[in-house]
């Protein structure tokens, strides 16, 4: 059953963020979601809570577990080198690509006996959508498709932006098969373990353009496409995730996640590309 929520927040909180909550992923959902129609889609109990406190632990001791590149100063680490690290860097990409497939059966590896989350999520996917889906190859090698994040105490991810055709862009080397840019890209997550307090996940409605996020970029991160939180107005939608949680959004949209407290915050993400509906979904990270 769906439904849109109006949620409501006190104090200095977004008083009304347009979500839909459903007991399941349904096409109708997704395609509503991609045609804007509401922020975020929140599957509660998408993954048994206790397979993902299991899987979670199991993350949390990943020697391959790092801080971002390209973000060092951001206290969140993931367990593989993502596409957006290999900025401009003929020698990053090529590890980037060399390391993808062992990346993924290591994941997967992580979740056994159990079903890996991002694995269900693709099923879905692939099963809902006539035109099917499958992992990105923009330069005829499989991309990454799915990380496991661990979140610091005390750190926040601030806000900025996701998107593919930038990190194309960043990364100096075109596309060497031929590439039809996305009508629009997800942000998929699927929560794991939940700290003590804060972590919640803050969307603004808000899409700069490439030029107008060099404008408002916040001059004290390393990274140059963080977004300075002073200049921007009150989030559109916060949420506090809950364990064993789906939760998409377009991530295009700036979009924060605030400090943790007593405890991880552990999740597994990818992102879903969109071009039409004739058209396959694929998956990256």
């Amino acid at each position: 059953m769906n439904s849109n929520n109006n949620q409501q927040n006190s104090g200095n909180e977004p008083q009304k963020a347009l979500v839909r909550v459903s007991q399941s992923l349904q096409l109708t959902d997704l395609l509503d979601l991609l045609e804007s129609k509401y922020l975020a889609l929140r599957i509660p109990n998408y993954y048994p809570q206790k397979e993902a406190e299991e899987i979670s632990q199991e993350l949390i001791k990943q020697k391959s577990l790092e801080r971002y590149d390209r973000a060092p100063d951001v206290g969140v680490q993931r367990t593989a080198i993502t596409f957006f690290e290999t900025s401009c860097c003929v020698e990053m990409l090529q590890r980037y690509y060399k390391h993808a497939q062992v990346s993924i059966q290591t994941l997967r590896q992580a979740c056994f006996p159990n079903l890996s989350p991002l694995d269900k999520l693709k099923l879905e996917l692939e099963e809902m959508w006539v035109a099917g889906a499958h992992i990105e190859n923009i330069h005829d090698k499989t991309m990454l498709a799915g990380i496991g994040r661990v979140f610091e105490d005390n750190f926040e991810l601030p806000p900025h932006q996701d998107i593919f055709a930038r990190d194309i862009s960043d990364s100096g080397i075109p596309p060497t098969r031929p590439f039809e840019n996305l009508t629009a890209q997800l942000s998929a997550n699927i929560y794991l373990q939940i700290p003590e307090s804060g972590g919640e996940l803050e969307v603004w409605e808000l899409k700069p353009s490439t030029f107008k996020q060099e404008e408002i970029r916040d001059q004290d991160y390393k990274y140059e496409g963080i977004i300075d939180r002073n200049i921007l107005p009150r989030p559109t939608l916060l949420i506090k995730p809950e364990k064993g949680e789906l939760i998409l959004f377009d991530s295009g949209r700036v979009h924060a996640v605030r400090s943790c407290q007593g405890g991880p915050r552990v999740s597994m993400s990818m992102f879903i590309g969109y071009r039409t509906q004739g058209k396959p979904l694929t998956y990256w990270s």
